[in-house]
């Protein structure tokens, strides 16, 4: 999440985020709440100020996307890697610097920030003159999800009192 909030995308709707839940009830749950619910009230304003609804496709992208990649992302994986090794040791030195695959080598943190930097440059052709006004963007979409997340937990809390008392 560092290269995230270092190379932020323009105009972010939501703080960037997320996890995958353990139980499908939970994940759904999330979905509809912080997901479907604020689209459909979004699409709502935007409708009501004149302007085109947008935000129910794009969750509905976002979750068939999400869909897609479930079940890679939530399993493990375990690949024998002798072969590769077996043949970086037969290279020499010279081929070796040509054929670079070593991995213990990758800093995986940089390569993470050069992946974000470079979807956020080439992908969503953003230019990085507009980081400044991006990290502000996306700072100011942090505390009001934090203040969101305050009241809705008070309105959750006051229903609560209400339903028991």
């Amino acid at each position: 999440m560092a290269a995230v909030r270092k190379y932020p995308m323009e105009n972010v709707v939501r703080y960037p985020g997320g996890s995958y839940k353990e139980s499908a009830i939970l994940h759904k749950i999330c979905q509809v709440t912080l997901h479907s619910l604020p689209a459909y009230l979004m699409d709502t304003m935007a409708y009501m100020m004149g302007k085109k609804p947008v935000m129910i496709r794009v969750v509905e992208k976002m979750h068939k996307a999400q869909k897609a990649i479930e079940y890679f992302a939530t399993n493990e994986w375990a690949w024998s890697t002798d072969n590769v090794e077996k043949l970086n040791m037969e290279l020499t030195e010279v081929d070796k610097q040509i054929f670079n695959f070593d991995m213990s080598a990758l800093s995986w943190p940089d390569f993470i920030e050069d992946y974000i930097k470079g979807t956020r440059q080439f992908v969503f052709k953003e230019d990085l003159a507009t980081l400044g006004e991006a990290r502000r963007h996306a700072h100011k979409m942090f505390w009001i999800e934090a203040c969101l997340q305050v009241l809705l937990f008070i309105a959750f809390c006051k229903l609560l009192v209400w339903l028991l008392c």
